[in-house]
C-alpha cells in the first residue's frame, strides 16, 4: 500500500506537534509506504502525476493513480495555486482525502453557514454600511478574512472602525465574515477533531494573551463535549461525510460553532497527550478501512 501526502515543505514543520508528520510517521510504522510532495510537484502530462519524495529523500516521478490514497494537507491560504492543485488531484483516479471538489466548493469560513442555527450572529458582506449596521445591532464583533487561518487576519471590531472595514474588504471589493464577539473566547476555543462523521477528541485552546485561540499561542487543556456540542456534531458529521470530507477540525466557542476546518486541521498530537491516547493510530486505521 502506497500513500502520497501533499503538504507544505517538511523542513518548515514542527516535528513534535505537527499533525501531518504524526500521521505520516504512524503510517510508516504500520508498514505503509508514504511519499510526500508539495503542490508545486503536481503536474499533468497524459495523466496526473507528481514528483514525489520517499522516506529516504529520493525523488521519483509517479502517476497519482498509483497511490492507494492521497492525503491533501496543504495549509491555507486558499489561492489560485491551491485551486489548481485540487483540480489536478481530481484527475488522480484514486481516493483523495479530503475530497478535492469539496476543498474547492467550501471555503473554510463559509462552509459553516448551512449550520447557522448553531453559530453566533454572523454576517458575510463587503458593504461597509451593511457591516456597520450589523455591528450597531450586535456590538463588538470580530472581522475575518475568508482565506485566513490559525487566527490570522482575525481582529476585534467596533461599529466606528470603518478604516478596518475598508482595509479588510479592499475598499468594498472583497467579502469578509463578521461575527458577534464572544467574551468566553478568553476562557478558550474548543477544537473538536472529526474522523468521518465520528468525534475522536477535543482540546480547549486558552489564549495565553489576547483572544486569538490556536495551538501556536494558547495553552491546550483537556476538554469534553457538552450535550449541546454533541448535538452540533451529530448534525454536522453526516453532512461532512456526504461531501467526502473525512478529516475535520470544528471550532466551538461558548457552545457555538464558529468555523469548520477542512484543509489542514491540527490538534491530534495535543489531544493525544492530554487524553493518553494515540489518535494517529485511529486515523491511519480509518484511512486503511476507507481504502478497502
Amino acid at each position: 500500500m502506497e500513500w502520497l501526502v501533499v503538504l507544505d515543505p517538511i523542513e518548515g514543520l514542527v516535528s513534535r506537534t505537527d499533525t501531518s508528520l504524526a500521521i505520516i510517521n504512524q503510517a510508516r510504522e504500520f508498514g505503509i509506504t508514504v511519499d510526500t510532495a508539495t503542490i508545486e510537484n503536481l503536474f499533468f502530462e497524459t495523466h496526473a502525476a507528481v514528483i514525489a519524495t520517499d522516506n529516504s529523500g529520493k525523488k521519483q516521478v509517479k502517476a497519482l493513480g498509483d497511490y492507494s490514497l492521497i492525503f491533501m494537507r496543504k495549509e491555507p491560504p486558499y489561492d489560485l495555486a491551491f485551486h489548481y492543485a485540487t483540480q489536478l488531484l481530481s484527475l488522480a483516479g484514486t481516493l483523495v482525502v479530503n475530497s478535492p471538489s469539496s476543498l474547492r466548493d467550501f471555503n473554510e469560513k463559509l462552509i459553516a453557514l448551512p449550520f447557522i442555527k448553531y453559530m453566533p450572529p454572523t454576517l458575510v458582506s463587503s458593504d461597509s454600511e451593511v457591516i456597520e449596521h450589523f455591528l450597531l445591532k450586535h456590538g463588538t464583533g470580530v472581522i475575518k478574512s475568508l482565506d485566513s487561518f490559525q487566527g490570522k487576519s482575525v481582529q476585534k471590531i467596533e461599529p466606528s472602525d470603518q478604516v478596518l472595514v475598508t482595509s479588510y474588504t479592499s475598499g468594498g471589493r472583497q467579502p469578509v465574515m463578521v461575527q458577534k464577539f464572544l467574551e468566553n473566547v478568553y476562557k478558550g476555543d474548543k477544537r473538536v477533531m472529526m474522523l468521518g462523521d465520528r468525534f475522536i477528541g477535543a482540546a480547549m485552546r486558552r489564549p495565553k494573551q489576547g483572544y486569538h485561540a490556536n495551538f501556536a499561542s494558547s495553552d491546550a487543556l483537556q476538554a469534553v463535549l457538552t450535550p449541546k456540542e454533541q448535538m452540533i456534531i451529530a448534525d454536522v458529521g453526516p453532512w461532512l461525510l456526504k461531501h467526502g470530507i473525512h478529516f475535520t477540525g470544528l471550532d466551538l466557542i461558548d457552545e457555538q460553532l464558529t468555523e469548520i476546518n477542512i484543509t489542514c486541521p491540527t490538534g491530534i498530537v495535543q489531544i493525544s497527550e492530554l487524553d493518553g491516547r494515540k489518535l494517529s493510530e485511529e486515523i491511519v486505521d480509518y484511512f486503511v478501512k476507507l481504502i478497502k
